[in-house]
């Protein structure tokens, strides 16, 4: 069964039961559904926003259908396990994890709050809700890309826009190191990596995973316990990590860490792009083809470690 059916059991029945009427064949394209108040269900395939009617006649049902405000909290609310408190932490980052690694954007008025240690944002209403479909695929890998994971590479980035299948590289990045006998250790905040579920048998297993800590913080935690040989994170977001990591390489841990661009050459006017570069770590970035093709790597380039952005 497609990940979609899974996805969207985290909904409320009512909901649910329409989006099921999805055909298989369309269900396996679809990458995010799109819940708007006062405005019809929205499906993303291949990067492009797409009608209930363009997928299949069978869903006239759902293509009437308008969101009310109230809907949509009942969605948020039921999604959260009718606790939003639980999720208050990602709430502050304006999204939340399903079981399964499915992602929930969420849309519509914060408020900055000051009280306890760290300011943050609290969600007032929430008036917009995409759904990201998580997918377990293990993409192939070009071949100077797996010669250069053969051996210690220092830093490798993988570069993409939103939704072309970063995380999905780094799954398949993660499986090669580990039939490649290298001790990894996988930094998750998000649990989206791996998802609140088992990982599948024969998949990742023998990797240690570090889930739902701050990125900087977990990397200092595999550092002093689990010894690794590689690490791997998801969205490379602070120059705090970058440091975090330099320790790591410093005692001699490879690193692979996603970076949101569209390009190379985005990616090296972002700051954690030219530290790691500065700093001598970064080895290669691989270009991710987009959104249309999500998971396909269309340039390895390497990088000198005298080069400097």
């Amino acid at each position: 069964m497609d990940e979609y059916y899974e996805a969207i059991q985290a909904l409320p029945c009512w909901l649910a039961d329409l989006l099921a009427a999805v055909p298989p064949g369309q269900a396996a394209q679809i990458q995010e559904i799109r819940l708007r108040a006062g405005e019809p269900v929205v499906f993303t395939l291949q990067g492009r926003p797409c009608s209930a009617a363009q997928i299949s006649p069978a869903l006239a049902a759902m293509g009437r259908l308008r969101l009310t405000q109230a809907q949509i909290e009942e969605c948020l609310l039921f999604m959260a396990g009718n606790s939003l408190h639980s999720y208050e932490d990602e709430l502050a980052g304006g999204y939340l994890t399903l079981a399964g690694g499915h992602r929930v954007g969420v849309g519509g008025r914060y408020v900055r709050s000051t009280s306890g240690r760290i300011p943050h944002y609290v969600l007032v209403q929430a008036r917009s809700l995409n759904l990201r479909v998580a997918r377990v695929r293990v993409p192939a890998l070009p071949p100077e890309l797996r010669q250069l994971l053969a051996e210690p590479f220092g830093a490798l980035a993988l570069v993409g826009e939103p939704g072309s299948g970063k995380t999905t590289v780094l799954r398949g990045i993660a499986c090669e190191l580990k039939q490649a006998g290298r001790i990894c250790a996988v930094v998750d905040e998000r649990e989206e990596l791996f998802g609140r579920r088992q990982l599948p048998p024969g998949g990742f297993c023998g990797t240690d995973v570090i889930a739902g800590v701050a990125k900087a913080d977990a990397v200092q935690m595999a550092l002093r316990t689990l010894a690794p040989q590689v690490i791997l994170l998801d969205e490379l977001g602070s120059t705090e990590e970058v440091q975090a990591l330099q320790q790591g390489f410093a005692g001699g841990v490879d690193l692979v860490g996603t970076l949101h661009a569209g390009s190379l050459k985005e990616a090296e006017r972002r700051p954690q792009f030219r530290q790691l570069c500065q700093s001598g770590m970064l080895r290669a970035a691989c270009l991710l083809a987009g959104r249309q093709s999500p998971g396909t790597i269309v340039q390895v380039q390497a990088y000198g470690t005298e080069r400097s952005v």
